[in-house]
């Protein structure tokens, strides 16, 4: 009887260790599509090269993000040479691609960008260092 409960025991953990390793594996693969948790950005909003995108530029530890997909109740165009935070998702640079309806050689650019979809919005300061 001490044996069976010992081997019910050694089971129940290899299981509750094998559904632990796999939750985290999926939530790595999530991450790296672009599905991870909102994350906000501080830097300055310029117009973007594409007619509906923005970039967030001189952002604190370096380098830009191209913003996509913002919500209808969220006007970034009055913003532009502001200083903002930017609350949004990481987004993968294919799904950008599709966002932005670019194809080609211009969907390989995406690529070499980083980007976020925007969910909202905060002014830090009327202009940018």
């Amino acid at each position: 009887m001490r044996k069976l409960a010992a081997m019910t025991t050694v089971v129940a953990c290899a299981v509750i260790f094998l559904a632990t390793a796999s939750m985290s594996e999926a939530a790595k693969q999530k991450s790296r599509k672009g599905g991870g948790a909102a994350t906000t950005v501080t830097g300055c909003l310029q117009k973007g090269n594409e007619a509906t995108t923005y970039m967030l530029t001189n952002v604190a530890g370096g380098g830009s993000y191209e913003l996509i997909g913002a919500p209808a109740n969220v006007n970034l165009a009055p913003h532009v040479g502001h200083k903002i935070d930017v609350t949004g998702r990481a987004v993968a640079a294919n799904k950008a691609a599709k966002a932005e309806g670019v194809k080609g050689a211009a969907k390989k650019a995406e690529r070499g960008e980083r980007h976020l979809q925007v969910q909202s919005f905060k002014m830090v300061a009327p202009s940018c260092p």
